[in-house]
């Protein structure tokens, strides 16, 4: 299978490179931002026009918060306008697009998992850009995979860490955290998302999906701990704030986005795994 594959520097993207890349299954080849940059999408339709592939992986993206906010023009391009360029090319090859998306396309103002079926409503410019994203391609090619990810841990580089790394190495150092405790989510680990993307795309699967690992919403302060105890570090400089005391943050952040695997469950593709299980498996790695 002739896999193209973007992003592969990211976290997500970097663990399709590091599973798929060695597996005699895919014949993996990288887009990078010099070959096609996704803030120029008429470039990117000409360049995917030229490689042939049978599955486009696009984890890329333009996800900071801020950085959305203040250029919101680009963040279009990137998450709404490439995508929907992806789902085109893919769907005059015949090609299939696995697209990722986010918990942030809910407005998180209510107080339960949400599932595929579920309306949604972004709440900050990249929310929005990735909805439109979502919607774009599904329009474009009804073969197309659409799969929403929350809070990813998994192997990256030093200059990429996620909340997971953070929280070990600060309390490694033995330094105060102050922790959000009124935010909620699923996290989910890069290399079981990798797994269930195989099986998805073995069962020919179309339409939006929900990644996720097993277990209670978490926020950012029950992960914290939650990792800490885990890799057997204390947590006793682990202190607790509020996402009104986040002043930093100069952009809305939803509250209740923590999502149900429904689908992948009720399909027969997968039954996903506790996600405090999966942690214990990249403590093991990292």
């Amino acid at each position: 299978m002739r896999v193209l594959l973007t992003g592969s520097t990211g976290r997500l993207g970097g663990a399709f490179l590091s599973l798929w890349g060695d597996d005699p299954k895919y014949d993996l080849s990288v887009l990078t931002r010099a070959d096609a940059d996704l803030a120029q999408p008429d470039i990117l339709r000409r360049v995917l026009g030229e490689i042939e592939f049978d599955v486009l992986v696009n984890p890329a993206a333009m996800s900071g918060l801020e950085e959305c906010l203040d250029a919101a023009e680009l963040a279009r391009k990137v998450n709404t306008v490439s995508p929907q360029v992806m789902a085109e090319v893919c769907h005059e090859k015949g090609a299939k697009l696995v697209h990722f998306s986010t918990d942030y396309v809910f407005a998180g103002d209510v107080e339960e998992r949400k599932r595929e079926c579920d309306p949604a409503q972004a709440v900050n410019i990249y929310g929005a850009t990735k909805l439109a994203g979502e919607v774009a391609v599904m329009k474009a090619s009804d073969q197309a995979l659409v799969c929403r990810v929350s809070w990813l841990f998994g192997p990256t580089s030093a200059q990429r860490p996620s909340h997971f790394d953070h929280v070990i190495e600060r309390a490694l150092r033995g330094e105060s955290q102050y922790l959000i405790g009124d935010k909620y989510s699923v996290p989910t680990f890069t290399h079981d998302i990798v797994e269930w993307v195989s099986k998805l795309i073995d069962h020919e699967a179309s339409g939006l999906y929900h990644l996720c690992n097993a277990g209670e919403p978490e926020s950012w302060l029950s992960y914290g701990k939650k990792v800490c105890d885990l890799a057997g570090i204390s947590t006793s400089k682990i202190q607790e704030a509020t996402l009104e005391e986040a002043d930093f943050f100069r952009e809305k952040r939803p509250v209740f986005t923590a999502m149900l695997p429904e689908r992948l469950v009720d399909e027969g593709v997968a039954t996903p795994r506790h996600w405090t299980e999966a942690a214990q498996v990249y403590l093991e790695i990292r």
